[in-house]
């Protein structure tokens, strides 16, 4: 009789159980005894008018299957925000509502790559790029941005090969916290429309941009899929609604394989969205930008690291000779996320500082300490 583990597919077993997902659970099994800062989400309220759109939608009988594509008002908001906000040429067509970005990755990634492909990814990356990647046979061709983490077109234009299909990007960036300039985005677009590659831009830390540089590399460059969502903007990561908004045959590819996987994203959730499209979040995006410089003139002095321009991470390099310094902070009772999580380099951690400020200010105690 066949070993479990020998029934497993050669696809799954290319990929690797979440390193994120590992502190989660250390954290939840530990609340008391650490400092977290390892949190991928924002620590601020569902906003109340929200809440009750959503506890109304429910009682409206927003329950059953949608249209997979998605609720056409809802739809219909997103398109008026991306041609308003992101000044992107938008059609309703060219928009699917998905089960969180994680899902429209996934369906776009399914629906967009051969085995063998190439694509673009820079390092430091969120981890479920490689991780569906490596689960598609897809080859990863990585762009080192260390140490500034800024895209340098030149690097880029190095990489591009006859197999290079697409280019993936995230801004604000998770890890790092940097948000690519309008100068930077144009230099990828004009290398992207050379070759006919398509870039995939991740923006769903959009509404976390502390020096007004975020910009859309979709207003530049037609063939673009940009992938957003409302998880982080309005504290919901467990309602799983996000959206994909690209080239009409590639959003209906998506569709396709979407009616025979997530079928559709919650009904309740995308119903509560329409009546709460523009739940304003600025005083929370205030206060974490106050968290932001509260946090850089605290370590600046004591660790080498960029001084994050969106999200709510900082990527910060371990002291010098000091190897073992995550090991370090988990005897300090410190959670933070190593770097070989989001990166094909090790010496360096993410910290979250979406956390109250009494947490954060007892973690950056700790750095303080074992630095």
């Amino acid at each position: 009789m066949a070993k479990i583990e020998d029934i497993l597919s050669n696809r799954i077993n290319r990929i690797e159980e979440s390193g994120i997902r590992k502190v989660f659970a250390l954290a939840a099994k530990n609340k008391r005894e650490y400092i977290n800062l390892s949190i991928g989400q924002p620590h601020f309220s569902v906003p109340q008018k929200l809440k009750q759109a959503a506890k109304d939608a429910i009682d409206d009988n927003a329950n059953a299957y949608i249209s997979t594509c998605g609720l056409q008002e809802l739809r219909e908001a997103v398109s008026e925000k991306l041609i308003k906000q992101n000044n992107i040429n938008s059609s309703v067509e060219d928009i699917i509502i998905t089960s969180g970005v994680s899902g429209a990755i996934f369906l776009l990634f399914s629906s967009i790559f051969n085995k063998h492909d190439e694509v673009i990814l820079p390092d430091p990356y969120f981890v479920l790029y490689k991780r569906i990647l490596n689960f598609l046979g897809v080859k990863i061709i990585f762009l080192d941005t260390y140490p500034d983490f800024r895209l340098h077109c030149e690097k880029i234009k190095k990489l591009i090969s006859s197999k290079t299909k697409a280019i993936i990007i995230n801004t604000p960036n998770n890890p790092t916290g940097i948000v690519y300039s309008k100068e930077e985005l144009k230099s990828l677009a004009d290398a992207a429309r050379k070759h006919d590659l398509l870039i995939i831009s991740d923006e769903i830390y959009e509404k976390f941009d502390y020096e007004n540089k975020f910009f859309s590399v979709g207003r530049f460059y037609d063939k673009t899929v940009t992938l957003n969502g409302f998880s982080k903007s309005l504290s919901i990561t467990g309602w799983r609604v996000g959206y994909a908004h690209g080239p009409g045959k590639i959003i209906k590819a998506m569709n396709k394989l979407q009616q025979y996987t997530f079928v559709c994203a919650p009904s309740m959730a995308q119903a509560a969205l329409v009546k709460q499209f523009d739940a304003d979040i600025s005083l929370h995006v205030k206060k974490y930008q106050e968290k932001r410089n509260y946090l850089y003139e605290n370590l600046k002095d004591k660790y080498t690291l960029q001084k994050p321009e969106g999200a709510f991470y900082a990527y910060i390099k371990y002291p010098e000779n000091y190897p073992d310094f995550g090991e370090e902070m988990l005897k300090n009772k410190l959670l933070t996320v190593p770097s070989e999580v989001f990166s094909e380099k090790s010496g360096y951690f993410r910290l979250s500082f979406a956390v109250s400020d009494e947490v954060l200010e007892k973690g950056l105690a700790i750095l303080k300490k074992i630095s």
